[in-house]
């Protein structure tokens, strides 16, 4: 070996002599301080709920796809209407209760304006009818003022009845005054017949405007309480499970985070199965709430 081979060598150990080597530490040595690894409950096989991170998902809201685990699907499972045997996520039953409640005011608002203007109609009418009968008695002007008021609450169907049979008014007999007397006697006929089919008329609009608004407002009310129900469970969820081994009297004293919570008060008071089973429905009655608000006709 020459001068200039031996430099070489030298140099390539001195090199590797100087690359850093790590020794891992031995656990008698430092103890249990050794960091360990803990793979998480759930993976990308076994996806997640939504809403409980920690818990498994068996199943999928119908509406938007968003997983959801045991405690969800027994929770906001539908058993009537648009979605019966299938699972409504927490959003997508608030998303259809302000939907139900959009739709029930429009309808609502619809259904009042035709109210108020049978009702206006009816007064109209009255008025109109009492003075036209008034010269024969009062006993007139009260028969004439019913009718009347029906036909104001029903004008458009009467006036078009009427308008219809007009032609049929004119008859040629060869004699005109026979003709006037049949005419006007058709004429008569065809007042009151046309009146007192708008008198049940009238009377069954009056019936049905009521009962939709009565209705209507039961709706509301209905699936307002059945959301803030909705809403105080999906909250005793997390409270439950950010406080895993407290207990629930504890966490419902006053002060605490479910004092006021409904849905924690029928655990308590029932059992949890029948405060499940009370969400449960409660997600039912929105979702057939829907259904007779989609189903209306005006």
């Amino acid at each position: 070996m020459d001068l200039n081979d031996f430099k070489e060598t030298t140099a390539v150990e001195n090199k590797k002599a100087d690359i850093p080597t790590f020794t891992p530490p031995e656990g008698k040595k430092v103890g249990k301080s050794i960091p360990t690894f803990t793979p998480p409950s759930t993976s990308s096989l076994d996806p997640a709920c939504y809403y409980h991170p920690e818990e498994r998902s068996v199943g999928h809201c119908v509406r938007c796809g968003k997983n959801l685990c045991r405690y969800c699907c027994d929770s906001f499972g539908v058993t009537g209407g648009e979605y019966a045997g299938k699972m409504l996520c927490y959003d997508c039953t608030k998303k259809l209760v302000a939907d139900n409640v959009q739709q029930l005011q429009k309808n609502y608002d619809y259904i009042h304006n035709q109210y108020m203007m049978c009702l206006a109609g009816c007064v109209i009418g009255a008025v109109i009818g009492f003075l036209w009968g008034l010269s024969s008695g009062i006993g007139s002007a009260l028969v004439y003022m019913v009718l009347c008021a029906a036909i104001g609450g029903s004008a458009s169907n009467f006036f078009r009845r009427f308008i219809g049979a007009v032609p049929g008014f004119f008859v040629s007999t060869g004699n005109w005054v026979v003709s006037l007397c049949i005419g006007l006697f058709k004429f008569v006929a065809c007042f009151f017949i046309y009146a007192i089919m708008a008198l049940f008329e009238t009377a069954r609009k009056i019936i049905y405007f009521r009962s939709y608004m009565s209705q209507t407002a039961s709706c509301i009310e209905t699936d307002s309480s059945a959301l803030q129900c909705i809403e105080d469970r999906m909250e005793y969820s997390r409270v439950m499970q950010n406080n895993k081994g407290m207990d629930l009297a504890d966490l419902m004293k006053e002060g605490s985070e479910l004092y006021n919570n409904s849905y924690a008060r029928m655990v308590q008071e029932q059992g949890e199965d029948k405060a499940e089973a009370f969400v449960s429905k409660c997600t039912t009655q929105i979702a057939e709430n829907g259904e007779i608000i989609r189903s209306f006709a005006a």
